[in-house]
């Protein structure tokens, strides 16, 4: 949902699963996002058009050297 957008990259931060309720431990994109932070990149998540979410994970290209 919109209001948890921001939210989900936060640690511990969990919704509950579509059907089963279940929660997760709210780690894996806080985790996601430290990682491509420190690598000089960024993680994003939007609202796919068809419903559901759209994760986008963007790292840099190393450049070699010559």
């Amino acid at each position: 949902p919109d209001y948890a957008r921001d939210k989900v990259f936060q640690k511990f931060y969990s919704l509950a699963r579509p059907g089963s309720g279940k929660r997760s431990t709210g780690l894996g994109l806080a985790f996601v996002q430290e990682i491509a932070q420190q690598h000089g990149g960024k993680a994003m998540l939007e609202n796919a058009a068809e419903g559901g979410a759209l994760a986008t994970l963007v790292l840099p290209v190393a450049r070699q050297p010559g």
